[in-house]
């Protein structure tokens, strides 16, 4: 299906309601001038076979499709961009790519893995490890373009700072001050629900009163009232991953916590 800013979106239904290779839904964002052509037609095929769910998007999108990519995996971002980059002469189109996601997510969006797919001469522009975190030469086929993804999506669940801390299914990397599920995808939080997040993982097992946690999380000169807490709290319910998500408690008379489940830092 193609909408009016030339964006088609592949959903994997069968995905959904059968069982799959891959353990976790992954979402796929493919970037490409034909989406017919001998080379994406086939990866295409392999990716919804594997399970993925597959988007795809136009080489030089308009800046209105943002509200498209917003909407492309149910308001989720994609967690790998696959660029077929074999007919531009440089790596402009992810940089455009990327300034759409962050459009559309905003600024605090982490940057997707990506896959480039290139000619020789590529290599030769001096900055083309910044635009890409793997790529192929011809000749390939797509059970390799499948193994890529599927490393990239590995190194992504298991690359870990030093600085991170685990609860359950919820990863916080406290150095970025990013937050994902246990398979790598990234929690869409704002800065303050991902500050409250932090402080009550952190000191879980212990429970906080609302004015507590105002003083602690918002500061002292914070001038809203406790219901901002409440508000909090419930969004993040609705964010988190389903086994952590049960461990956020709300004690009667007490106030807010985290359970302390199975953690590690």
């Amino acid at each position: 299906m193609e909408s009016e800013a030339g964006i088609i979106c592949t959903r994997n239904v069968a995905a959904l309601t059968t069982s799959s290779p891959v353990a976790v839904m992954h979402n796929i964002l493919i970037l490409a001038s034909d989406e017919t052509s001998s080379i994406i037609a086939p990866l295409l095929t392999a990716l919804e076979s594997a399970g993925y769910t597959v988007g795809i998007t136009p080489m030089f999108a308009p800046s209105a499709s943002q509200k498209e990519l917003s909407v492309m995996f149910g308001g989720r971002p994609p967690d790998v961009l696959v660029a077929d980059l074999s007919s531009t002469p440089d790596f402009f189109p992810i940089r455009h790519t990327d300034r759409l996601l962050k459009q559309a997510w905003g600024e605090e969006l982490p940057t997707p893995a990506r896959l480039s797919i290139l000619k020789s001469n590529h290599l030769d522009l001096p900055d083309w490890s910044l635009y890409t975190d793997d790529f192929l030469l011809p000749p390939y086929g797509p059970a390799e373009m499948l193994s890529r993804v599927e490393l990239l999506l590995y190194r992504k669940r298991n690359v870990r700072s030093s600085d991170t801390l685990t609860l359950e299914d919820l990863v916080l990397d406290l150095a970025s001050g990013r937050a994902s599920d246990d398979s790598g995808r990234s929690l869409l939080l704002t800065p303050r629900e991902y500050e409250l997040l932090r402080f009550l993982v952190t000191h879980r097992g212990k429970f906080f009163a609302r004015d507590r946690l105002l003083d602690m999380v918002w500061g002292i000169d914070f001038e809203g009232g406790e219901r901002t807490v409440d508000i909090h709290v419930r969004r993040l319910r609705t964010k988190l991953p389903p086994r952590s998500a049960v461990l956020l408690e709300t004690r009667r008379s007490i106030g807010y916590g985290m359970s302390s489940g199975q953690s590690r830092q």
